[in-house]
Order: structure tokens, then C-alpha cells, then sequence
């Protein structure tokens, strides 16, 4: 009888019934719990986390699994409850502890990478997805750990609350249930410290979600001044861990009562219990005996001060250990670390100075250095030589969309390498380096790579041509031109350098622009103003896109790409690692095996991983999670400052003499980081780097970005980078004057598309400041900024969107400022647009008297002017809209 059998909600792979783990992705099913009277599963949350579903409710809250949308990113998402902040004064304690935990970020520290409200005003945090089993699950399951294997896990606990003592936050509730152990193949375990999201803030009196005198924890791990409801501090931490690492050893805890209270009071009162009489067979070693009397003595000065004291104290002990007989399968044993010399538990990296240590199990096979076979594309090739083909008469485009990793641009780099046999010439554009869409970027490239000898100094006698290379490439520009005009020249620009660079070619050109998703408004709107005009040149013109980014081009053709066949994507897992023999690939929703999937499969085993996750990006960031604290850092500053970063900024920007090139030779080799031929550094592809953006926690990201502005400020960086940084580095201020900047400066180009996008982003970041309280008047900065992006929405025939923000902006604006007027007006143009007549008149009205209130009559007669000669045409649009009434006369 066949068992039944339930599918994976992770990668939809059918799973047993009653398993607890799926089998190809390792999601834990069996933790699943679907609740559908709960109302917040299927709901998006700001920041596009999807809720998906139930893993778990504790004391402080319910646990979600949930997807970040943009990235396909699974994370866990923790509601608090809220009778644990009943008031405004909690509500605001939570808040400050939210962006306290959201500092932490060392590799076994759970990060907290967001952090909000839901719609019904709940609050949120956003963390890493965990897949391992806690310590309670995995000493059931295996009985009594090994003591170098428990010295290993409780070292890893201690790095973790070294760093949050060092940011003043307490964890409160560490037990066996908040330590969580992923097993490594190459042996040892790696191990993440949860639940620190509602730990305590050690920051001065009423800065607490509670405060002294209120016993909060679990009484079995309770230090006695915490069961008190004492003042406590990171030493009632390293008692918990004095109590988990007597539960280790001796299977019990060292104090057990009928009651929470009577447990409290053991803590208190009684004497600590000698572990070696409760298990008499384990021969405990004196020296870790002692130090679990030090770490359980009742005064905290008598404890160890800090936890890296305690980790010391362990790491002495396990020394000793290592003359005894080994014990019978431990998976654990101590290593001597190759760059420090000293002697710690196997793990990814070594505690004392953050060595990357050796595999316990060297791969079969390793990843070759050269790139996977370029194989299972033959339909997209034969597409592409097909437009190819008829691009020699005339101009064609074509879009290659797929998600990242899909191989979007290797394929054109191989379809590039085979048209230049015939002598083409092949020019490929990116947006620029650091993603922040500086205007006309990458249309400046494409001008450079179809002219790269030319001196950009067009026929003075032709004004678009003139004033489209004087604002790309930074000169003088008094031009008179309108909007519109300048507008057209920027496409004019284009289709002069493609004529100019074909000239005498007898094959068409082939131009591909990468990643238009992160390419500037300008240039996007320059490509497609050139491939409406009626212009004739010899061009295939391929963009890269995910399917994020809605766009059409005027005549083009778009092609899909999907990943591999999971057959063939086997395959070439297989050959590039005997070890990946061990696990089955699964398509997630249908839609094939990345190639970037396989490669960061196979760098997944070579890293000391087992079975990978089922989708690209768990995969990615299950891989960023076990770096080493330096590479961490590297990586995360590489992640906020962009690509082709030099060596020399990324110093400054850690603040760092100079880069330790080891540790970035191992990230390169590890296919984490690749040195670029200006010799500069980027990560390895743009997922990943926008993947490790996004891990960063949530403070840490934002120091990263305030630090990455004032570098670049003193650089003269342009405004868009700066604007960049500012905004996410939550320095309002200095980030919504230059959006202002950049709006304005985009509609004296005709560009309103992106200046509607600017002005958005202004206002939802003045939004912000409405309980961030980081400026003085966010109101006027609504209004400044609603008022704007709702003429400009008028401007691009999108009058319902205007109506919607203009209509928010009146509500804030007092009636006696002269601003009303410019929003009023807006208003009736909106609703005149949207066939409302009457609500059109009466924001004019409304508009005349503002204006009368504010003795403006020049105003007053514009306005007036404006109302009479509407009035005069309403009633005949009014007519000429309505159906056409049959005819008696006629008989129809």
C-alpha cells in the first residue's frame, strides 16, 4: 500500500504524509500549521513579503513563512502579540528595540532585516529563515552530544551574544528552543541565536519594553537576579548558558520543581548540583565542571564577566580533552587553524580570528574553474539569428525576458562571439555601477561603444544633436529648445551614432542593452522614442529584462527564457560533482532549473553544505549566511556601494588601512566575488548582490549607506548616487532636496516619466517622517512633493493617480496657503480630464477663494478667467459625451 503523500509548500515536490522535512529541499513541512481563519496569511506586508504561512506561535508572538517578492526569497516573518504592547509607550519601546536588534549582525546572530506595521496596525519583524532543528530537537533525537561538539555549539552561542553585549541588548530567554543547528557535511554544526526580538535593551531607564521588577524568561534557564526582578545585564545570558551547558552534559536540568515559582527559588537558593554524581559514565573532565560551577554561581560577579571570557574558558577545557580517547562517532573533532595556529572546534571559520578552517570531507569532485557548457538554448539562438537576418534591411527588437539567473546574458555573450565570425560588431550597455539610475548613463555608453574613436563633437548646425551630447556628456548647455525638443534629441542622438557607426559595415549592428530594469528613465525613454520614429539604420536592438519591469517597445518581439530541464540540469550538476548524485532537482512552479542555480549548487557542497535549497535565492542566502565575519563585511559593503568598487573605497568605507587579499582571494575562489579587469572589485552576479543587500539587517544597512554617502559626497559623485544613499541612509533631509533636484531637472528634459518616479519616491520617503520624526515639518514636505507629482501625473494622461494624490495632499494643507491653489487647480484639471464637470468646478471655485483669502488678484482674475471660460464649454463637452439618442424621424 502506497503511502499518502502532501506537497512541499516550498518547492512543491510531493512529500510523505506525516514527514516532517520534505526530502528534496529541506523545508520542515511537518512544522507547517495552515490556519485559515487566520486573516494575515496570503496578505502582503510593506516591503512585499508575502505571508504564505503558520510555522509556529510562541510566548512573544506568531512565526510566519513568508516570500519577499521581489527577490523570491523566503523569510520568516514574527507578529508580535499585541497584549505585549498594549499602550503608545510600548508601542514606541518596541520600536527603538526593533532598530537596537536590527544592529546585530554576526554570522550566528538571526538577523532582523526589516521591520514595520501590518494593516491592522501589528507590529512586525522580518528575519532569516531558519531550516535546522533547535538544540532541544537534535539532543532528543541523538541523546547526549558529544563534549567537543557541545564545547563547538556553545562557543558559536557565545560569539553571538559577545556581539549583542557589545550593543547593549540582552538576550533574556536563551534556552535550548532558541538555538538553532543546520549540520554541515564537512562535519560540525552551524549554529544561529534566535528570538532576540523582543531581548531587552540595556539603554538607560524606561527604554525597555519592561522594566526592572517584572520577571519575564523561562524559569528553567532564569539567572536568580532575573527571578528576582533585579536590574540584569549580559551576565543573566551567560547563566542561561551555564544551564544549557549542564543540560548537555547531563541530560537534566539543575534545577527541577512542580512549579515556575519553586524553580525560580531553586535558582535563587539552592546549590548548584555537582554534574559528575548524575552521570557518573561520562567521566566528566574537572575542568568543564568547574567551569559550569563559575558560570551557575549565584552572584553575577562571580560569573564569568563576558562571553568571551566563558568561550576562552571552553576552548582551555576542550584543550585538555584532546589527549583523552577519542570518543565513539564524533563528528567534531578540534582542528589547528591554518592562519592563527590555534587549535578550535571544526565549524566554516575559525572563532579566534575568522579563518576560513578545512573541510572535513573533501568533495569528490570539485567545481571546475571553467563556466557550465552552454547547452539547452537552441530555440533562443535560432530567434535570435532569425531577427539577426532581417535586421540587415531594416532596424528590429527584440527582448529577452527571464528571471534572474536564467542566463539572459550569456546567452548573448554567445550569440555575440558567433555573428562576430562574420565581422559584426556587437556593443553591450549596463545601467550604471552603482544602481542608482544617473540620468542618461547608459545611453552615454551605448554612444561610446558605437563610437569609441569618434570626439563626440556633431555637426554644429543641427541644435539636437548639440544639446543631447552637451547634457550627456557634461558640458555647457544654454540650449532654448522646449522640453519637447529635448525630449526627441536624445533619441535623435541615437539613431545619428548607430548610422554613423554602420556606415561602410555590411553586417547590422548588434546593440544589447543588460538589466533594463536598473537602467535610467532617460535612456529608456530614448530607446523607445527611437523605436517609434520612422527612422531607417541597420540594427538589432536586445534588451534584458526580468518580469518585474513592465515594458514594451514600439514593433519588437519578446522571448521568454526559462531555466533548464531538471534532467539536463542534473546533468551538469553530476558532472561538475560526484556528490551531487546524492539529491534530485526540482522545478519550482514549472519553470526549469536556473544555470545560476546549478553553479551556486555545486559552491553550496564544495562550501560544506548538504542538500540545497529548492529555489534560487534560499540557496544564495543560505550560502552568504555561514561567511565568516570579515568576508560578511566585504561583501556587505560591496553590496551597498555597487559594482567596479575600487579596492582603496571599500577600505575607507570599513575603515580599514587596507583589504585583507586572502580573504578576498577565498570569496573569488568561492565564485562570491570576481575582480574586474579595471581592477575593481563586484560580487559575482547581480542577483547575489542584491540578495546580500537585502540580508543585511536592517541598521546596519542604513550606517552602510550614511557611510557610502559621505564617502561619495567628498567624491563629487553625481546627484543620483547621492540621493541614493541619503534616502536609504534616512538622512530625509539632505535625500528629498536632491530628489527635488533631480525632478526638476528631468522635466526641463521632457522626461516626466522620471520625474514622476522621483517625486514618488520623495513622497513616500516624506511619508516616512510622519513617525520617524526626523523632520521638523514633514506636511510641508507632502505637500512640496504631492503637489508636484500630481501635475506631473496630469501631464502623462494618468488623472485618476493625480486625483488620488493631490486629493491627499489638500487634506494636509491648511486652507489659507497660497499652495492650496496650485492643488486645487490640479484637481479640477483631473476631474475635467475624467469627464466630472461639476467636480471641476468646484475646485475652482474653491481655488478663487483660497486665493481671495490670500489677496492674490492677479490670481483671483487667472482663476476667474479660467472658471467662466469652462462653464461656457462644459455644457456642450457634457453633451458631446453622452450616447447618441435613436432618431424618431429616421426609425432607428
Amino acid at each position: 500500500m502506497e503511502a499518502s503523500t502532501k506537497p512541499c509548500p516550498e518547492c512543491g515536490a510531493n512529500c510523505i504524509e506525516g514527514g516532517q522535512y520534505c526530502p528534496y529541499c529541506g523545508f520542515p513541512v511537518g512544522a507547517v500549521t495552515s490556519h485559515r481563519e487566520d486573516q494575515l496569511i496570503g496578505k502582503v506586508l510593506p516591503g512585499g513579503y508575502q505571508v504564505l504561512e503558520l510555522v509556529g506561535i510562541g510566548g512573544m508572538g506568531r512565526v510566519y513563512r513568508a516570500q519577499q517578492q521581489a527577490l523570491g526569497r523566503t523569510v520568516a516573518v514574527k507578529v508580535i502579540h499585541p497584549h505585549l504592547l498594549a499602550n503608545e509607550n510600548s508601542l514606541a519601546r518596541f520600536w527603538t528595540e526593533a532598530r537596537a536588534m536590527s544592529h546585530l549582525n554576526h554570522p550566528n546572530s538571526v538577523s532582523v532585516i526589516d521591520f514595520g506595521k501590518t494593516s491592522s496596525n501589528e507590529p512586525y519583524l522580518v528575519m532569516e529563515f531558519l531550516r535546522g532543528n533547535n538544540l532541544a530537537q537534535v539532543q532528543a533525537a541523538e541523546g547526549p552530544l558529544p563534549i567537543p561538539r557541545i564545547v563547538n555549539v556553545l562557543r558559536q552561542v557565545l560569539m553571538a551574544l559577545g556581539e549583542a553585549h557589545a550593543h547593549q541588548i540582552i538576550h533574556r530567554d536563551l534556552k535550548p528552543e532558541n538555538i538553532v543547528l543546520e549540520p554541515m557535511r564537512r562535519g560540525g554544526d552551524f549554529v544561529k541565536v534566535v528570538d532576540f526580538g523582543l531581548a531587552k535593551l540595556k539603554a538607560g531607564p524606561g527604554t525597555s519594553i519592561t522594566s526592572p521588577g517584572i520577571v519575564c524568561g523561562t524559569p528553567d534557564y532564569m539567572a536568580p537576579e532575573q527571578g528576582r526582578g533585579d536590574e540584569i545585564d549580559g551576565r543573566s545570558d551567560l547563566y542561561a548558558v551555564g544551564v544549557v551547558l549542564f543540560w548537555l552534559l547531563t541530560g537534566r536540568l539543575p534545577y527541577e520543581g512542580n512549579t515556575p515559582t519553586q524553580v525560580v527559588l531553586m535558582h535563587i537558593k539552592n546549590p548548584i548540583p555537582d554534574p559528575r554524581e548524575l552521570v557518573p559514565q561520562r567521566n566528566l573532565p574537572e575542568p568543564l565542571v568547574q567551569i559550569v560551577y563559575k558560570a551557575l554561581a549565584k552572584s553575577p560577579g562571580k560569573r564569568y564577566q563576558d562571553a568571551l571570557e566563558f568561550a576562552d574558558a571552553l576552548e582551555n577545557a576542550a584543550g585538555k580533552l584532546v589527549s583523552e580517547p577519542p570518543v565513539p562517532q564524533v563528528p567534531n573533532e578540534f582542528v589547528k587553524c591554518q592562519s592563527c595556529g590555534g587549535r578550535v572546534p571544526r565549524a566554516r571559520f575559525c572563532y579566534d580570528c575568522g579563518a576560513r578552517l578545512p573541510a572535513a570531507l573533501a568533495p569528490a569532485a570539485r567545481l571546475s574553474e571553467a563556466r557550465l557548457p552552454f547547452v539547452g538554448r537552441e530555440e533562443e539562438m535560432s530567434a535570435l539569428h532569425r531577427a539577426w537576418g532581417e535586421a540587415v534591411n531594416d532596424r528590429r527588437a527584440l527582448r529577452i525576458v527571464g528571471e534572474a539567473g536564467a542566463g539572459k546574458t550569456r546567452l548573448l555573450e554567445e550569440f555575440a562571439s558567433q555573428v562576430a565570425e562574420s565581422g559584426a560588431r556587437a556593443i553591450f550597455a549596463r545601467p550604471d555601477p552603482y544602481w542608482a539610475e544617473i540620468a542618461g548613463y547608459t545611453l552615454r555608453s551605448m554612444l561610446v561603444g558605437l563610437l569609441p574613436n569618434e570626439s563626440f563633437d556633431p555637426a554644429q548646425k543641427d541644435p539636437l544633436l548639440r544639446y543631447a551630447f552637451e547634457e550627456l556628456f557634461g558640458t555647457s548647455n544654454n540650449s532654448d529648445l522646449s522640453p519637447f525638443d529635448r525630449r526627441r534629441a536624445f533619441a535623435h542622438a541615437l539613431q545619428w551614432a548607430v548610422n554613423l557607426a554602420g556606415s561602410g559595415q555590411r553586417r547590422p549592428l548588434l546593440l544589447v542593452v543588460e538589466d533594463l530594469d536598473r537602467v535610467d528613465g532617460l535612456t529608456r525613454q530614448a530607446i523607445e522614442d527611437f523605436l517609434a520614429e520612422p527612422m531607417h539604420c541597420r540594427v538589432l536592438l536586445v534588451g534584458i529584462h526580468t518580469p518585474s519591469l513592465r515594458l514594451e517597445w514600439p514593433n519588437d518581439e519578446m522571448r521568454v527564457l526559462t531555466g533548464l530541464s531538471a534532467n539536463l540540469a542534473t546533468t551538469l550538476l553530476q558532472r561538475g560533482s560526484e556528490n551531487a548524485a546524492s539529491f534530485t532537482l526540482v522545478e519550482v512552479g514549472n519553470r526549469g532549473i536556473p544555470p545560476l542555480y546549478i553553479e551556486e549548487a555545486l559552491a553550496f557542497g564544495l562550501d560544506g553544505g548538504s542538500i540545497p535549497p529548492a529555489r534560487l535565492a534560499d540557496l544564495i542566502a543560505l550560502r552568504l549566511a555561514g561567511l565568516d565575519p570579515e568576508a560578511r563585511r566585504y561583501v556587505q559593503a560591496l553590496a551597498v556601494l555597487g559594482e567596479e568598487v575600487p579596492e582603496t573605497l571599500l577600505a575607507s568605507m570599513l575603515s580599514l588601512t587596507l583589504i585583507n587579499g586572502s580573504a578576498v582571494d577565498g570569496l573569488i575562489k568561492d565564485r562570491l566575488l570576481k575582480r574586474n579587469s579595471n581592477a575593481s572589485l563586484s560580487l559575482a552576479h547581480p542577483l547575489l548582490q542584491e540578495l546580500s543587500l537585502h540580508a543585511i539587517p536592517a541598521e546596519v544597512r542604513r550606517e552602510l549607506h550614511r557611510r557610502a554617502g559621505d564617502l561619495l559626497q567628498l567624491q563629487q559623485a553625481p546627484i543620483e548616487v547621492l540621493a541614493h544613499h541619503f534616502t536609504q541612509a534616512g538622512e530625509s533631509l539632505g535625500a528629498l532636496f536632491m530628489l527635488e533636484q533631480m525632478a526638476n531637472r528631468a522635466q526641463t528634459r521632457g522626461d516626466d516619466r522620471s520625474a514622476a518616479l522621483i517625486l514618488r519616491r520623495g513622497l513616500e520617503l516624506a511619508r516616512e517622517e510622519l513617525y520617524r520624526g526626523e523632520l521638523d515639518d514633514p506636511m510641508r514636505a507632502i505637500s512640496i512633493f504631492g503637489r508636484k507629482l500630481g501635475q506631473t501625473l496630469n501631464r502623462l494622461g494618468r488623472f485618476s493617480d493625480a486625483e488620488g494624490v493631490l486629493l491627499e495632499v489638500l487634506d494636509g494643507t491648511p486652507s489659507s496657503e497660497i499652495a492650496q491653489i496650485d492643488v486645487l487647480e490640479g484637481l479640477a484639471v483631473a476631474s475635467q480630464r475624467r469627464q466630472k464637470p461639476d467636480s471641476a468646478t468646484r475646485y475652482l471655485r474653491q481655488a478663487i477663494a483660497v486665493a481671495e483669502r490670500c489677496g492674490d488678484a492677479q490670481q483671483v482674475a487667472r482663476l476667474s478667467r479660467a472658471l467662466r471660460e469652462f462653464e461656457m464649454e462644459a455644457p456642450r463637452r457634457t453633451i458631446e459625451s453622452l450616447p447618441a439618442v435613436p432618431s424618431k424621424r429616421s426609425g432607428t
